[in-house]
């Protein structure tokens, strides 16, 4: 079993059970929080697919399929006892966001692309997925909410990272979790002590 393939099946359950928490207090039934579920956990990796022109992965191995599903209906029936701060649900958001963009720089990078495309479509696999959830959702898409704190930014700084370290360390093991480890890092300090880029304002506002 490969680090890719634990690391894809971790991302999976990760965003799918992020996935649910978008669903609350909106009167969403179960279909459509497994709906959400299944567009967080593999929007991102489908589209990252479809660029590189490969079979989408949950459609080689339906396990991904199925891992999505359980994740969100365990989620569902979760949610129902269990409230948890909005801060709080950020965190396996973090490991969901650090899991799905290391998988698409290593995918790209497999494959043999340049490094500038293995980060846009490692941060392309990150956000991808959250954005649709929160189209569908009727929310403002998280990446472009001031308040959430270094998401996409943290994402490219790993994928950077990765790609430096397999351009310059080819030879170095466990450079997925190199990058892993750097996004998280920056998510969760970013939180925490509430980290973010300047907001674009002009002089009139």
């Amino acid at each position: 079993m490969t680090t890719s393939y634990i690391f894809e099946h971790l991302a999976v359950i990760f965003f799918a059970a992020t996935g649910v928490w978008a669903a609350r207090g909106k009167s969403v039934d179960l279909f459509g929080v497994i709906v959400l579920g299944l567009v967080t956990s593999m929007g991102g990796g489908t589209i990252r697919d479809l660029l590189l022109d490969v079979p989408v992965f949950w459609i080689v191995d339906s396990t991904f399929l199925i891992s999505s599903i359980i994740a969100a209906a365990l989620s569902f029936f979760m949610a129902r006892y269990f409230h948890p701060p909005r801060r709080l649900v950020q965190i396996p958001d973090a490991f969901g966001l650090a899991f799905v963009t290391m998988l698409g720089a290593s995918k790209t990078h497999l494959l043999g692309h340049a490094g500038p495309v293995c980060v846009v479509l490692g941060v392309t696999s990150g956000v991808a997925g959250g954005i649709l959830r929160d189209v569908l959702s009727g929310e403002i898409p998280l990446v472009f909410r001031p308040h959430i704190f270094l998401y996409a930014t943290a994402a490219a700084i790993g994928a950077v990272i990765y790609v430096l370290v397999v351009t310059f360390f080819p030879q170095l093991p466990g450079s997925m979790l190199i990058g892993a480890a750097v996004i998280l890092t920056l998510r969760l300090a970013a939180v925490r002590w509430q980290i973010r880029l300047p907001i674009f304002r002009t002089s009139d506002l």
